[in-house]
């Protein structure tokens, strides 16, 4: 029994002299542990050459690139359909009218028969009596000498105006037009002193016998201001009705294409022109340029108003109007290329090029979005459909087979001014300037300063 008892004493014994080793190799073990963790590894990329590119996502329609809803600027009975929905249609062709369009199109076409041409001549010639007759009236106010030098005069002092604009003019040629100018002055003054002295007592004198004397007495009353103002506007107006007769003829002379578009200045003649064309325009609809009739909304013998019956689309040119988020703003610029997937072609992407990035932000779904128009390629291979949807991604820029470093590597020293630790032998840190180009939230293009194969810290570095 005693030996049993010293026996287990032993082993007690030897127990605790084995805790106690373990806990003495263990706490030298943590020691070194956290000797390790006191001196932390540098955290480093290499230089690499790869391809960067910035990139905006968005989604967006594909739009027509041009759409226009059609109607009758007039109410009426369609009697004439000559298009249905799907259509090609070619610019100004004529695809609907209404029962009174033979007649304004009888109106409109007799403009340009041999009668209508020799109505306008007429116009024309009697537009030039009027100028004649307004020009004779002045001239009998003034005195031919008067009327002769007030002309002169003012051709010559257009003719100096011009050489004084001119930068090239030379001084002998500014003074040369200065002396006519003075010239036709001179003589100007000598007529007007001719029209006092010789031609209104000769041709405005008047008589009339003295009431309480019963003598006959003369008296020379000159032409009023207000007579001579009013005789130089009657030829200003003649004027204008001259040169309103003589469009309308070059007008009708041309042919019904040239009286195609409205007319702005409508003088007498001109706007019989226009009356004519509005006529004849208000009863048809016209296609305004090469489209597909997309919708039609009237019938044969209907009665309609002037709410759109047909549209016409630019099927075959298709752009698309995509949204991008407010933060992306500096990313998309006209020219700007653009990557669409269609929903209907996930695996078939399509390029586009940015060609309009609106003025204003909008909003939609109550975010401020960025709104761009984009080009589609005619020749996708796909068929594209306006109204499908699609996703956006704008190429804002790219560097192929650059210098790239990631971006926890770059250091801000100051607005536009960078730096990267280049780590050396030994883990040596040598803080050494960059250029920098295009940035992603993972990279950055190095455009100098270091070269492909440097090791750089991307880590945290303490400096003094």
């Amino acid at each position: 029994m005693k030996f049993f008892k010293n026996r287990n004493n032993l082993i007690a014994a030897g127990v605790v002299v084995l805790f106690i080793l373990g806990g003495v190799w263990y706490s030298l073990q943590r020691s070194a542990t956290d000797v390790s963790a006191e001196t932390p590894e540098i955290q480093t990329a290499k230089v690499r050459t790869g391809d960067l590119i910035v990139t905006a996502s968005g989604a967006g329609t594909v739009l027509p690139a041009a759409e226009v809803e059609l109607a009758f600027r007039s109410s009426g009975v369609v009697t004439e359909l000559n298009v249905a929905v799907g259509d090609k249609v070619s610019n100004q062709q004529v695809m609907a009218r209404l029962e009174e369009n033979i007649q304004a199109e009888a109106d409109f076409m007799a403009l340009f028969s041999p009668l209508g041409i020799a109505q306008a001549e007429a116009a024309v010639a009697e537009a030039e009596i009027a100028v004649d007759d307004m020009t004779d009236a002045l001239i009998t106010l003034v005195s031919p000498d008067v009327y002769f030098y007030e002309n002169k005069l003012a051709e010559a002092q257009a003719a100096l105006d011009a050489v004084n604009a001119d930068p090239a003019a030379t001084d002998a040629a500014k003074a040369d037009a200065q002396r006519i100018v003075t010239t036709h002055e001179l003589n100007l003054k000598a007529a007007q002193d001719r029209y006092v002295g010789e031609y209104l007592p000769t041709y405005y004198t008047y008589s009339y016998v003295d009431e309480e004397t019963g003598e006959l007495l003369t008296t020379v009353v000159p032409p009023s201001e207000a007579d001579l103002a009013f005789a130089r506007t009657n030829i200003e107006y003649a004027k204008l009705n001259l040169l309103d007769a003589q469009t309308a003829l070059e007008i009708v002379n041309a042919g019904p294409a040239a009286l195609a578009a409205p007319l702005t200045a409508l003088g007498p003649q001109m706007e019989k022109l226009e009356k004519a064309r509005l006529a004849l325009a208000s009863t048809r609809i016209v296609a305004p340029f090469d489209g597909t009739v997309t919708s039609q909304n009237a019938i044969l013998s209907q009665t309609v108003g002037t709410t759109p019956v047909m549209t016409i689309a630019t099927t075959d040119q298709l752009m698309v109007r995509f949204y991008l988020d407010e933060t992306d703003l500096d990313k998309v610029n006209i020219g700007n290329r653009v990557t669409f997937t269609f929903d209907a072609y996930p695996e078939q992407p399509v390029e586009g090029e940015v060609v309009t990035v609106e003025p204003a932000l909008q909003v939609v779904d109550g975010t401020p979005v960025v709104v761009a128009w984009a080009t589609l390629p005619n020749d996708s291979g796909l068929k594209l459909m306006a109204g499908m949807t699609v996703d956006a991604e704008v190429i804002a820029g790219e560097s192929l087979k650059t210098l790239i470093v990631p971006i926890q590597a770059l250091r801000e020293l100051s607005p536009g001014s960078y730096a990267v630790f280049l780590v050396g032998a030994n883990d040596k840190l040598t803080m050494t300037p960059v250029s920098i180009g295009l940035r992603d939230y993972a990279n950055v293009e190095i455009l100098s300063g270091v070269s492909a194969g440097d090791v750089v810290s991307t880590g945290t570095v303490e400096t003094e």
